[in-house]
């Protein structure tokens, strides 16, 4: 079969990074096209992956209003994608506006998204063109559920899973190898068109944040945006396909990235987040009350926040406690990648097999410990 995947973002790499490979190493075509997004390309390099990519300076149009600039952005994308596309034959489109370009192909086309919609209603452009949206069981698409191809579990279980990722201290710097704990934080930029108005790991909470976890281990800071000079000495310059792999051995996971927090939730990494996204996304409400590996507070919970930091960092065993929190996630949960590499091979019969019997194909791809 002969696929195309259009990777727009960081975390739809990381998404959909098991499913290429496996796909590419059983025989399959798969051709791949991105856009230019913060660490996006350094990513797929590091892979070894053969890509295209069709907005070498991004996606973003400059000099209009955000919203104005996203409409021009999605014609743009169009056309990029039709252009790249043609004189190519393709069984199955996955990723963004493909879905669009689907339509006009007649080509089947699948998008993830565990955003819910009443949260980010501009995802619709893609839910009404899509032929199947790919998404957790607990995130609610609205009118478009029709479509939804549901899965036991969480995004970052897709690439995470421990049939598939296995922690590799040599990975990490040998500083931080059996040393004292190291703490990470994750600052990310809050450029995207949901990002209006919010606010997460400020400059002003680092201020708060680093005398308290100093005295206890070594911190390091993961950032998107530009970190003043007085915080350079934290910053984490590493191999981008490494950070997996320092999120699974700290000690505790700081962030106002609900990807990553998320990441270090089914890691075993006790996180704790800070923005204003969490409470949009039911995912993260799911893995905060009912398995307890993410703490989340919004912006105006600040002092909850850094009490919540004090407490873990002097509990003792720690990891060990979210250790077995994560057991119990992964015993309830669902191979994601193993799941979606069957569904993308095998359509459009696997689709059909689904839709006749959901339950038991997610009880095929339950992990077995």
């Amino acid at each position: 079969m002969r696929f195309l995947f259009y990777i727009v973002h960081p975390a739809k790499y990381q998404f959909h990074k098991v499913q290429i490979n496996a796909l590419k190493a059983k025989g399959h075509k798969v051709d791949i096209v991105i856009n230019t997004k913060d660490i996006l390309e350094d990513l797929i390099k590091e892979e070894g992956w053969e890509y295209t990519n069709i907005f070498p300076n991004s996606r973003k149009i400059k000099g209009f209003h955000v919203y104005f600039a996203a409409i021009i952005s999605i014609f743009l994308t169009v056309y990029r994608l039709w252009k790249y596309t043609r004189g190519k034959k393709y069984d199955v489109f996955v990723g963004d506006l493909l879905s669009v370009l689907g339509r006009i192909k007649g080509v089947t086309s699948f998008i993830h998204t565990d955003d819910v919609l009443a949260a980010v209603p501009e995802q619709a452009i893609f839910l009404k063109t899509i032929n199947y949206v790919i998404s957790p069981e607990v995130t609610d698409i609205g009118k478009y559920k029709s479509k939804k191809i549901a899965y036991k579990g969480y995004k970052a279980l897709a690439h995470l899973h421990p049939n598939h990722f296995k922690p590799d201290e040599s990975r990490i710097s040998p500083e931080l190898q059996g040393a004292k704990p190291y703490f990470l934080i994750r600052c990310t930029g809050f450029g995207a068109t949901h990002d209006i108005g919010k606010t997460g790991v400020s400059d002003n909470v680092l201020n708060k944040l680093i005398p308290l976890l100093e005295p206890y281990g070594k911190i390091l800071i993961t950032s998107e945006r530009e970190l003043p000079d007085n915080f350079k000495k934290y910053s984490l310059k590493i191999l981008k396909n490494d950070i997996t792999h320092y999120i699974n051995y700290a000690q505790l996971f700081i962030g106002d990235s609900t990807t990553m927090c998320t990441e270090a939730a089914v890691l075993g990494t006790p996180a704790v987040e800070f923005d204003e996204y969490f409470y949009e996304i039911e995912q993260m409400l799911e893995i905060e009350k009912k398995y307890q590996l993410i703490h989340c507070f919004r912006t105006h919970q600040l002092a909850d926040f850094l009490e919540k930091i004090s407490e873990l960092i002097t509990t003792k065993d720690l990891k060990n406690i979210y250790k077995e929190r994560r057991q119990k996630l992964l015993n309830e949960t669902m191979d994601v990648s193993s799941f979606l590499i069957w569904l993308f091979e095998n359509h459009p019969k696997s689709v059909q097999e689904y839709i006749q019997d959901p339950k038991a194909c997610i009880e095929r791809f339950k992990f077995n410990s």
